[in-house]
């Protein structure tokens, strides 16, 4: 039997993720630089990997829809093959912008960080606007109505900040744990300021990585507490947002090899 708390995760996971999913519906990302004509000979790097990876979501999910019992282990992993498959093609996109086979080893932080400064700078922007928000240390202490993360009546905009507000406390924290950071040592807490002020920003391309991270801890409990149809229903929703991003991506892949080879 689900208990209350998971119930409330659970819509509070499926409201984020029916967002996510809404707001990337045919979106698109525009490059707004210049790059010199150059060759890629690494260009295709991760592309059996890429492929690899698509072909086995695009599988897990014809099974989940075929039986929805089947959803329940799937959604456990869901996260970090998607994960996976939007690094993949994110590292290529970075070699595509750098040409430095090194691109390929860069840690998965340094990854997504380098996409978000991208979209800070406007070097790269979503034909959706919302998308294109970057936040800093004002998103964690960001105030909201009680409820609003259950309610399908919240606004787009709004459920978006709650969803990164989400993401946003998880990089915090991960963060920390990584500095082995006590905050009853001043020392730590000036040093986490420090950061906060300094580094700290948070976007769209921190979601899939940090719900992977996630995927393995107690806020992902809550598909242990519902039916499958309901599982079914999360999992649709974050494959149809994975996929999403991924079109973009490869769309904004192809932009930049056609300058590069212009």
């Amino acid at each position: 039997m689900s208990s209350n708390s998971d119930k409330r995760s659970y819509h509070t996971h499926l409201n984020y993720i029916k967002c996510l999913s809404a707001l990337s519906d045919g979106v698109t990302i525009q490059f707004n630089g210049s790059l010199e004509k150059e060759t890629m000979p690494l260009l295709d790097q991760k592309q059996n990997l890429i492929d690899l990876t698509k072909r086995s979501l695009a599988d897990e999910y014809e099974i989940a829809a075929i039986d929805h019992d089947y959803s329940y282990a799937s959604t456990s992993w869901l996260p970090i093959k998607s994960y996976y498959l939007i690094f993949n093609v994110l590292l290529t996109i970075e070699y595509i912008f750098r040409l430095r086979k090194n691109v390929f080893k860069y840690s998965h932080a340094a990854c997504v960080d380098a996409f978000t400064k991208k979209l800070e700078q406007n070097l790269i922007s979503f034909s959706e606007p919302i998308l294109n928000q970057v936040f800093d240390k004002t998103l964690l202490t960001l105030k909201t109505d009680s409820g609003a993360n259950l309610s399908s009546k919240t606004n787009l905009p709004d459920m978006f900040e709650m969803v990164i507000r989400k993401i946003a406390k998880y990089k915090d924290e991960d963060w920390k744990s990584k500095n082995k950071i006590d905050l009853r040592k001043s020392a730590h807490r000036e040093k986490h300021q420090k950061y906060l002020n300094s580094s700290f920003r948070v976007s769209i391309f921190d979601f899939a990585y940090f719900m992977r991270i996630r995927a393995n801890y107690r806020d992902f409990a809550f598909i242990e507490g519902i039916s499958s149809s309901e599982t079914f229903e999360y999992f649709g929703k974050y494959y149809g947002f994975t996929l999403n991003l991924i079109g973009a991506l490869d769309s904004l892949k192809t932009k930049l090899i056609a300058v590069r080879k212009r």
